[in-house]
């Protein structure tokens, strides 16, 4: 499908505020509800927009040591299943985990999570690095990039 400028400027506008309405948002792209709504289910149905989410400021929830993880695993051991599996259920049943990317490259996974305290950060990385190399960077301050419109700080 072709995507244009307005679709660009209503995708931009829905990644700031996946809440906002469509009256809303026909307001700052010069377009009616319904026409903005159909822009939208167009959208949803071709796969482009895939799903709504809220995001969540963990220094609320007493998590300030937000961190991302860059991990891969051990290359010379040999592991009894394969390690990814083992790996994505660890991390899919782990509280602290926010989201996880699975990559190609120098390293297997990103990983984003958030502690209350440096010990269960601690704890995390000792029990990753069972499996591999497991190297930690706390975040500061986060912003949504200027990809479709961005380049706002997102608040966390």
């Amino acid at each position: 499908m072709e995507w244009d400028s307005t679709d660009r400027k209503i995708l931009a506008h829905l990644r700031h505020n996946a809440r906002a309405t469509f009256q809303e948002i026909g307001a700052l792209v010069s377009m009616t509800r319904p026409a903005v709504r159909e822009r939208v289910l167009r959208m949803e149905e071709a796969g482009l927009l895939t799903g709504y989410r809220a995001e969540i400021n963990p220094d609320v929830l007493g998590r300030s040591v937000h961190v991302m993880v860059h991990f891969s695993f051990h290359r010379d051991r040999k592991y009894p299943e394969k390690p990814n599996d083992v790996l994505i259920r660890r991390l899919a049943a782990d509280p602290s985990v926010m989201r996880y990317w699975e990559i190609y490259g120098d390293l297997d996974f990103l990983i984003e999570a958030s502690f209350e305290t440096k010990e269960e950060l601690h704890g995390f990385l000792d029990d990753l690095r069972a499996y591999g190399f497991a190297r930690s960077h706390l975040i500061a301050s986060s912003y949504l990039g200027p990809f479709l419109g961005g380049g706002e700080q997102d608040g966390s």
